[in-house]
């Protein structure tokens, strides 16, 4: 398979402006911190795949009631899925073995939406180098080679796509401060 790498799209900002307005509706009785948009499709200039990726962040005491709020709004719970105290939900109308990495089956906008506990590696990996990219100008662009040079790469599946990117991530949380110990766990579960 091959990822869709696309150019910036300054849509991807106000997609997942609605698609937040949505969950703060479905959550409305759900205490959470903040909901996050992370990953590529949050940083301006930066080619990503057309996928938006949302981290909820809640303290560990909402866990059940905002499993609960998105199963019942037809979200996919997915569980951890290796990634401690990261929970995967799958957008309503797709099962867990249709992975969110380019358009939906009418062509509509993915969404990659996580509930996370606030202090957790996974949150503080998303918001680290979304962080570290927004600063970094040669940092955006090497990443940007980077991905295009995976998307002229044929994958197995999706996670070896983000295999490939591992390295590159590790430099950025490297510059967030992340010890070599810390990056560990990064690359064990990318691996």
């Amino acid at each position: 398979m091959k990822v869709s790498i696309q150019p910036y799209d300054p849509e991807w900002p106000k997609q997942f402006a609605e698609r937040k307005d949505h969950l703060l509706q479905i959550l409305k009785d759900v205490p959470i911190v903040s909901i996050e948009h992370v990953g590529s499709t949050s940083i301006p200039s930066l080619p990503a795949k057309p996928v938006i990726d949302i981290d909820i962040i809640i303290h560990i005491s909402s866990l059940q009631a905002a499993r609960d709020a998105l199963a019942k709004a037809g979200y996919g719970d997915l569980g951890e899925l290796g990634i401690p105290e990261r929970f995967v939900f799958r957008q309503p109308g797709y099962g867990r073995f249709d992975a969110a990495h380019g358009a939906g089956r009418d062509g509509e906008l993915r969404y990659n939406t996580y509930v996370v506990i606030e202090g957790c590696e996974s949150l503080r990996n998303h918001l680290d180098i979304k962080r570290v990219l927004l600063e970094d100008q040669n940092l955006r662009e090497e990443y940007a080679s980077v991905k295009k040079q995976l998307a002229d790469t044929d994958f197995e599946n999706v996670d070896h796509y983000t295999t490939g990117k591992t390295v590159f991530l590790c430099k950025v949380l490297r510059k967030a401060g992340w010890s070599d110990e810390k990056l560990e766990s990064v690359i064990k579960a990318n691996s």
